[in-house]
């Protein structure tokens, strides 16, 4: 058996499913499948990296789905996301079809087909809009499988224009024009509030009653962090491991479960594991965890040293706070659990001392590079991005004499 290279087993940032690595998510795949036989269209958000891309193409590859991928980064750059659409289907060669042919024997249900499509006449379109010739191609394509249109990247087209022209294109979803496609729409994105967007704007308000919203695509969980690890380090790369538990717990809890991060660290594990004959042990751990930050966090951990203080003082209560918030292991966080944490970590420079916690994270929620911001209710915080919290968990430790100790980046 040959034993696969590291990057082909640890893939950050790839497009393309890695099936050997993919990690069941159940819940969520069940609710996109359920969604995707239903009528609404459909919204899968979650932080960056944290494999919303893979969920979908997952799903829709079981389905045998056939689905096109705009980008809405070129939204952005081209004007609108008619501009992407036209930019998609000239690409892909679909700009002069003008038809397709079809014998309905019933109706066709939102993406997955009710109905057997046979080419047995030719329907003319005439001159139609990128919209409509993007949802013909892709039903044209499809035959009589599911079809969707994956708009990704809605965090680029997440202003007033773009996502007034988004909400127009999904209600003439019910148009007859563009409904006899039955084309399913799926926007993915790392921007939250789509809905609650559309029902603060009166003119499309309607739209919210379109679409579903995915529970959050978030972290994985200690179970499948292990396994996803469990895969690429024992079964497909087959290193000695003294004790594997061990090893997935470190991992997990630097890289906070995220998808891609677990990807980014088991590759730069995977790499130094393959000059350390094949043997991870805990020194190779720490190697890793220095490695990575260099490679992959120095825009993070310039962003957290920026907030540390900038003296020596006695106490150092910013730095004790930052490292309080390394320990924070919920999405959302109110001050008076980053005062504990605080406590619990310097019991001796906190005993009988007031702290102003609120003001302390609300120095961090300012700057040039905010650590943190409010959350949507404004009644606690949350990481502006995930990747802060990873890198306070590598950079900051504690000496017993409580003062905080910083890793530096550079050797």
């Amino acid at each position: 058996m040959n034993i696969p290279r590291p990057e082909t087993v640890f893939t950050p940032r790839a497009a393309a499913i890695n099936p050997d690595m993919y990690v069941e998510r159940k819940h969520l795949e069940d609710l996109l499948v359920s969604a995707l036989k239903g009528k609404l269209h459909i919204v899968v958000q979650g932080e960056s990296g944290t494999g919303k891309s893979w969920l979908y193409k997952k799903v829709l590859h079981d389905l045998k789905a056939h689905y096109v991928i705009v980008n809405l980064a070129n939204a952005s750059r081209f004007g609108s996301i008619t501009a992407a659409l036209k930019n998609a289907v000239d690409r892909n060669g679909a700009a002069v079809k003008t038809g397709f042919e079809e014998e309905k024997t019933a109706g066709i249900a939102a993406v997955v087909a009710s109905a057997e499509l046979t080419h047995t006449g030719q329907f003319v379109i005439g001159q139609p809009d990128p919209f409509e010739v993007c949802l013909g191609s892709l039903r044209c394509a499809a035959g009589s499988a599911p079809a969707a249109l994956v708009l990704d990247n809605l965090e680029a087209a997440f202003t007033d224009p773009l996502l007034k022209e988004l909400a127009d294109l999904l209600i003439l979803c019910d148009d007859e024009v563009y409904a006899r496609f039955g084309v399913h729409i799926v926007i993915v994105g790392a921007t939250k509030g789509i809905k609650e967007y559309y029902y603060r704007t009166p003119h499309h308000r309607t739209v919210c009653n379109r679409l579903y919203e995915l529970p959050e695509v978030a972290r994985l969980s200690k179970t499948e962090s292990d396994e996803l690890l469990r895969r690429g380090l024992l079964l497909q790369l087959q290193y000695r491991i003294a004790d594997f538990d061990d090893v997935a717990k470190h991992v997990a809890w630097i890289t906070d479960r995220v998808p891609q991060m677990l990807h980014e660290y088991g590759l730069e594990l995977a790499n130094l594991a393959e000059e350390n004959s094949r043997v991870i042990d805990a020194d190779l751990l720490k190697t890793a965890d220095w490695s990575w930050m260099f490679r992959n966090l120095t825009q993070p951990y310039d962003a957290i040293e920026h907030h540390m203080n900038r003296r020596e003082t006695r106490t150092g209560r910013r730095n004790q706070a930052l490292l309080a918030l390394s320990r924070i292991d919920t999405e959302f966080f109110k001050s008076q659990r980053v005062e504990e944490l605080l406590r619990a970590a310097f019991p001796l420079s906190t005993a009988k001392t007031t702290l102003n916690m609120p003001q302390i994270l609300a120095s961090f929620v300012k700057g040039e590079y905010p650590l943190v911001k409010r959350s949507p209710k404004g009644d606690a915080y949350t990481f502006v991005d995930p990747r802060y919290r990873v890198v306070l968990r590598l950079m900051l430790t504690v000496s017993p004499e409580e003062k905080v100790l910083k890793r530096a980046l550079y050797r």
